[in-house]
């Protein structure tokens, strides 16, 4: 039963999750959606389709990832950890970049 949900907005995005999967899987989930919408769909196809135009060439991919996410938790979950700490070493980096620059 789905008492307590989480939404997660990201861009033009949402996904409902059971609470006990936690906020990463689901953000992780997103962003594996959206990379693949856009490598297929980038360069003007989404912002020039109509209304629900892309819902069967698009559908069966969404299911896809959706069904991988919650087939494998554990992986998302330790990704996405990657990620950010990826990200937070880039930032550290570029503002040790930026202090060298101002010497």
């Amino acid at each position: 039963m789905l008492t307590n949900i989480i939404f997660s907005i990201h861009e033009a995005y949402c996904v409902v999750a059971v609470e006990s999967i936690g906020r990463q899987v689901p953000i992780a989930c997103l962003e594996r959606i959206k990379d693949d919408f856009s490598k297929k769909y980038g360069g003007g196809k989404a912002a020039t389709a109509t209304a629900n135009s892309l819902n069967k060439e698009f559908g069966p991919k969404l299911k896809q990832h959706m069904q991988y996410c919650v087939d494998h938790p554990e992986e998302i979950s330790k990704l996405s950890k990657v990620k950010a700490r990826v990200s937070e070493v880039k930032g550290v980096m570029m503002e040790n970049i930026e202090k060298v620059r101002s010497i």
